[in-house]
């Protein structure tokens, strides 16, 4: 029997370059998954359950670069050897919610 979905709002594949920084420390990942509050990256390196962490990516369709913040809820092994990081987003700006959006309603169709 599988887990009931915990997301508020339903997820998206794709695979996106991103960068993570945490405290000092910044490392590439893919971004795996995407919803309107949340992502999951997959990156060869760990991240620490309950730290802050920044979000640099370029959403194709949505313009230049953008960088989101978010706190690490969850971390799992990744499908290619590396690390699963869930990252729950916080203090959205007006302007990253409303590209993820956009971002959002061009994997939908529409």
């Amino acid at each position: 029997m599988s887990q009931p979905e915990r997301r508020k709002s339903p997820r998206f594949s794709v695979n996106v370059p991103v960068r993570v920084t945490s405290g000092a420390d910044t490392f590439a990942g893919i971004l795996k998954d995407l919803c309107r509050d949340a992502a999951l990256v997959e990156s060869q390196r760990a991240a620490t359950l309950g730290s802050d962490v920044a979000l640099a990516l370029a959403l194709p369709g949505t313009g230049g670069p953008l960088q989101v913040a978010g706190r690490v809820v969850r971390l799992g092994e990744g499908d290619h050897g590396g690390h699963d990081i869930a990252v729950l987003f916080t203090n959205l700006t007006s302007a990253a919610e409303t590209r993820i959006e956009f971002f959002i309603t061009l994997q939908q169709g529409g």
